[in-house]
Order: structure tokens, then sequence, then C-alpha cells
């Protein structure tokens, strides 16, 4: 080989990586259509406790399943969980289109959620193991990019599948997206723990400064999507779509056009500023005013979530030994899940006594605080 010539990238997409990334697409456009079912209820004449009651719901089922698909997954087939994952929520789509009562609709959710884990925590071992271990954050990247398309296109899709057809097509359209998925988990070859060779991982608990930042970031995300929508009403500044679609535009520009950065600059390099500017974006929501500082915080916040998510979830998962990979997938996971659920469970409070700025105030710090938490790991943190 010519030692002028630059040895070439290791191949990433493959049959196999397309088809896992439509298939957890598929996985995730389901409860992203549920985004209306709100909507629904309240037509329906529940309120406001009871709607907030069933869309919890989700969230429970996800958070309870994750360490538990964890731990199935290294014993079996990640291929067949992430299928078994879509058909859960399928049904759990199915289910909620056949409740007649309150407890009826959150048991559909609560069967979603659970769906929604086996997908996302599946989806993501697969990729790991498929990866080239130099371009594993870039992987995990553009793995994630159709998961947030799913964001975007669910609700817009929903709405047009309602006006349309009406709220029951709506939900058959989720059990139908999940069947889908399933049937193209099903043609995934097969993939065991410790298929990648590599050398052995230092000890796990390396990777604790991670952990505890995808906690803490994810604090942020629950503070955005459990009351920014509330909080534009009361600062009138208008519907808050624009920072929706400012962040899935952002995030899916940072994994596709910045994804290599965490692989070739290091883990720490990458993380660190992303993190700093994620307290940024979260720290002009807490000034919100102007529709314009919609638009730029969302864009902010995407770019930075684009480039330090897939990062820190790479850390996690490099640092697990050979047959525990797929437990540190659930565990990235569920610490940026659990930190979403603490700020939607806990900042309504904050909210009801010092008003919805103090809300973004304590999660840009909280931002701060993840930032810390990885420039202050260990030295190795690449």
């Amino acid at each position: 080989m010519d030692p002028a010539v630059p040895p070439r990238a290791p191949r990433l997409v493959t049959r196999s990586f397309v088809l896992v990334t439509v298939a957890v697409f598929l996985g995730a456009l389901s409860p992203n259509l549920f985004v209306l079912a709100s909507r629904y209820l309240a037509r329906r004449g529940y309120d406001p406790d009871a709607i907030g009651l069933v869309m919890a719901a989700f969230m429970v089922g996800s958070l309870s399943t994750m360490a538990w698909v964890g731990r199935v997954i290294q014993r079996g087939h990640r291929a067949l969980a992430l299928a078994a994952g879509c058909a859960v929520g399928a049904a759990g789509c199915a289910l909620f289109e056949r409740a007649d009562a309150l407890w009826g609709f959150v048991a559909a959710r609560v069967v979603q959620g659970s769906g929604f884990a086996a997908v996302l925590v599946s989806g993501s071992a697969y990729v790991a193991e498929i990866a080239p271990p130099a371009r594993l954050a870039q992987a995990l990247g553009f793995a994630g990019v159709l998961t947030l398309a799913a964001q975007a296109v669910g609700p817009a899709f929903g709405e047009w599948i309602v006006a349309a057809a009406g709220w029951r097509w709506l939900f058959w359209s989720g059990s139908i997206a999940g069947v889908a998925g399933a049937a193209l988990g099903a043609l995934l070859p097969p993939i065991r723990d410790g298929q990648r060779a590599g050398a052995a991982a230092p000890p796990a608990a390396r990777a604790t400064a991670a952990v505890v930042a995808m906690a803490l970031s994810g604090f942020g995300f629950g503070s955005v999507v459990g009351f920014l929508a509330a909080y534009a009403d009361a600062a009138s500044v208008g519907a808050v779509s624009p920072f929706f679609t400012a962040y899935v535009a952002a995030a899916i520009a940072a994994r596709l056009a910045l994804g290599h950065l965490a692989d070739t600059r290091g883990r720490r390099a990458t993380a660190t500023p992303a993190l700093v500017g994620h307290s940024m974006a979260l720290a002009v929501l807490a000034a919100l005013s102007s529709p314009w500082q919609l638009v730029a915080s969302g864009g902010l916040y995407g770019l930075c979530h684009g480039i330090y998510y897939p990062s820190l979830q790479a850390q996690i998962v490099e640092r697990a030994p050979a047959d525990a990979r797929a437990r540190a997938v659930a565990t990235s996971t569920l610490a940026f899940g659990g930190g979403a659920f603490c700020a939607q469970l806990g900042l309504g409070v904050v909210a009801n006594a010092w008003g919805y700025p103090a809300i973004y105030a304590i999660a840009a710090a909280a931002g701060v605080a993840a930032a810390g938490a990885v420039w202050s790991g260990p030295r190795d943190f690449v």
C-alpha cells in the first residue's frame, strides 16, 4: 500500500445498517403519531389530569422496561428483540383504539412504552455490534437520524390522517407501522454479544461521567417536551412548532455532517462544548419573549444534541465488556429517559412557585453540570 495514500475508512452503511435504521424509524413512528392522543382524549371530555396520566403512562412503561430489555437481549438476538418491540408497540396502538375507559387508555400507553423501549435499546445495541469500532459514535448518530425524523413526521402525518380518515385510522396507522417494523427486524441477521472482536474494555465504572452527563442532559430534554408548549402560551410567543422544527432539522444535520467528530476529535473534546451549547439554548428559553427565540434556541439545542448524545452513548458502550454492551446501551437510554422523567415529574412544582422561566434556568444549570461531569471525568475519556 502506498504510504502517501490514507487508508480507506471502514464501511458504515451496509444492508443490515439500513434495515435496522428503517425498522427503528417505523417503531418510533408509532408513538410519535400518538402525540395527538392528548387532543383525542380532550375531545372525549377527559380533564388535564386524566390526559396527563395517560400520556405519562408511556414513559412509565418505557423506563420500567429498558433495564429488563438490556438483560434479555444479552441472552438472545437483538434482531428478534427489535422485531418483538415493534410488534408490542403495534399491539399497544391497537389496544388504544379499542379502549373505552381511562384505565384502558393508560394500559395501552404502558404497552406502547414497553415496546418502544425494546426498539430503542435493541436497535442501538445492534448498531453498536455491526459498526466499525473506529466509527462507533458516527454509526450511533446516523442510526438515530430516522428516529429524529419520526419526531418531525409523526405529528404532521397524524394530523393529515385524522383530517382524511378520522381518529380510528390514526391509531391503526400506528399499529401498521409497528407491524412493518417487526417484519424488517425479522429480516436482520442475528447478532450476539461479543461478535465484534476487540480488546478487552476498561472497567465499566470509567463510564460514570458519561452516564451522569446523559441523565443531566435528559433533564433538559424533559423540560422542553414537558413544559415548552404551555410556556409559549404563557409568554404569548405563538406556536411552539418553530422550536421543534429547528431542533429536528439541526439535530439531523449535525449527525450527518458532524457525526465523525466524536470518533476523530475525541469524546471529551466534542461532548463538552456541545453540552455547554445545550445549556445556552435552555438559557435562551429562560428569557423567552419573542418567536425568534424559539427558532434560535431550537436550532442551537438540536445542533448540540446531535453532537453530544451519540458521543456520550459511544463512550458508555465502548467502556463496557464485550458481553455487556447491550446493558450499556440500556443504561445510556435509561439515564437520558430517567432525567427527562424527573424533569417532567418535578419541574411543575417549580413553575407553580416561580414561573416557567425558572424551569429553564434550572435546566440550563443541569447542562453546565453535565459539561463539568464530562470535562472532570477520567483522563481517558477520549
